[in-house]
This record gives structure tokens, C-alpha cells and sequence, in this order.
């Protein structure tokens, strides 16, 4: 069970290259927002925002899994994959729900809803 807590670990650390390239491309769509650029370009950071984002909802979906069945199988409870993965999980949503709120300000304005 040795193996598998390292295949657990390195999985874990690939989980953190993904979402600190992720947070690259978000930086790059905030840029995007301020400058002008093509939208060929816009349009490819966004296609790479979705697949990362995908990528990094499914490799914490399994490490969660795996860490779950590894402390059912081998009665040793190894949380920090665990805690990480859902800390990391939350980050990105934190980081995509903010993406979304400033796109959504900077493309059709603030309002809060009430009738002039």
C-alpha cells in the first residue's frame, strides 16, 4: 500500500501544477479584459479555463476516492491528501465564481435588481 500512497501523493502534486496553471490562464483572462486582443486568443484561454478547469474537478474527484479508499483498505487514516484536495477544489471554484462575477460586471454593468 506503499506504492499507492505515493501514486496518491504525485497525484496530488500534479493537482497543484493543474491549478496553478489554471490561475495563469485566469490571470490572462482578467488581462484580457482590460486590453484589447484578438478574440481568437480570448477564445482559446477560455477553452483552456474549461478543460483545465475539468481536469482539475475530475483529479480531485479521484483523489478524494482514492483517499477515501485507502483509509478503508489499509485502516491508516492519511488525511492531508485528502484536506488538500478539497482545499485545493475550493479554491477553484472560489477563483472561477470570481471570473465570472468580473466578467459579468465588466460586459453588461452592476445593477441590484430594482426598477427606475
Amino acid at each position: 500500500m506503499l506504492a499507492f500512497r505515493r501514486i496518491l501523493a504525485f497525484s496530488s502534486r500534479i493537482h497543484t501544477y493543474l491549478l496553478a496553471l489554471y490561475f495563469f490562464f485566469a490571470l490572462l483572462f482578467v488581462l484580457f479584459l482590460y486590453f484589447p486582443v484578438s478574440e481568437v486568443l480570448v477564445s482559446f484561454v477560455t477553452m483552456a479555463q474549461m478543460i483545465l478547469g475539468w481536469t482539475i474537478f475530475l483529479e480531485g474527484l479521484w483523489l478524494v476516492l482514492a483517499s477515501v479508499y485507502q483509509i478503508f483498505y489499509t485502516h491508516v487514516v492519511c488525511l492531508e491528501p485528502l484536506i488538500m484536495t478539497v482545499v485545493r477544489l475550493a479554491i477553484y471554484f472560489v477563483i472561477s465564481i470570481i471570473l465570472d462575477i468580473l466578467n459579468t460586471f465588466i460586459l453588461s454593468g452592476f445593477s441590484y435588481g430594482g426598477a427606475f
